[in-house]
């Protein structure tokens, strides 16, 4: 196994992805607990919680998560509301 195959350089995290999504919502990127028990943070697992993040703000009008344009707002609006279509009265 050469050196470069053999270094992870995401830290706690599984992908360049799963890391990227993590800091681009300020979420921790040391501490692998703060994502359940896992040894390697999953993309799935920073989505979950990035998708909570939403939800919390479009149920409970809680404070917007990410600043993003008019239309990436409600891109994420209508693909929450596909996903979770119970969670949504509209």
């Amino acid at each position: 196994m050469t050196a470069t195959s053999a270094k992870n350089s995401f830290g706690i995290f599984k992908s360049k992805r799963a890391k990227l999504l993590a800091i681009q919502y300020n979420l921790p990127i040391y501490n692998p607990y703060a994502y359940g028990s896992h040894y390697l943070v999953y993309y799935k697992d920073v989505l979950f919680i990035v998708d909570n993040l939403w939800l919390d703000h479009f149920i409970y009008n809680t404070n917007i998560p990410l600043n993003v344009s008019n239309k990436y707002y409600y891109h994420i609006y209508y693909k929450l509301q596909n996903k979770y279509p119970d969670l949504f009265f509209t």
